[in-house]
């Protein structure tokens, strides 16, 4: 039976990236989910060697996900991704079973991981890694930067529709302009 690497994150961009990193790293078959909910199902299901959560996901978030999850099948590692990587979020994560926190914008540091987690050396993936071609690749980072480019235009959208500057007030103060 393949390595299966369970995949949870609710950007389609990242997961995509994550996939092609992990395809050309080892001979793993990456599964996806969407979201927390969806990966506890599919987890159930296909019994992966490993689990990549986001930490921010709808529907159910990652260490609510990995606290579940440790409690179903707790031989299955679990390793957290997330835009929010800081000492405290990771010690939450450590504390909700996750074995290791990284963070989700450095591939090179999240295809360690999953090395150390699945016990392979670098040796047996090297061999496979310069066989395929790395140029056809969306990378992790630059569907991250994707992602976060995205969050930002998100808040300022929400931040002139919801009482910035030009949604009826005076800049800077707070107050209504007269009309």
């Amino acid at each position: 039976m393949p390595t299966r690497i369970l995949i949870a994150d609710d950007n389609a961009l990242v997961r995509t990236a994550m996939r092609q990193v992990l395809e050309n790293v080892g001979p793993w078959e990456v599964i996806e989910a969407a979201n927390g909910k969806q990966a506890v199902t599919i987890a159930l299901e296909c019994k992966p060697n490993l689990v990549i959560l986001d930490l921010a996901m709808p529907v159910k978030d990652g260490l609510t996900t990995a606290r579940e999850l440790v409690q179903l099948l707790p031989e299955v590692p679990i390793l957290m991704h997330t835009l929010y990587w800081s000492p405290r979020i990771e010690l939450e994560a450590l504390k909700a079973g996750v074995r290791k926190a990284v963070p989700k914008s450095e591939s090179g540091v999240i295809v360690n991981a999953v090395k150390e987690l699945l016990g392979t050396g670098a040796a047996a993936t090297a061999a496979i890694a310069t066989e395929r071609r790395a140029g056809d690749l969306i990378t992790v980072e630059n569907a991250v930067s994707l992602e976060v480019a995205a969050a930002t235009s998100s808040e300022k959208s929400v931040t002139q529709t919801d009482g910035g500057p030009g949604a009826g007030e005076a800049p800077g103060d707070g107050r209504q302009r007269a009309s």
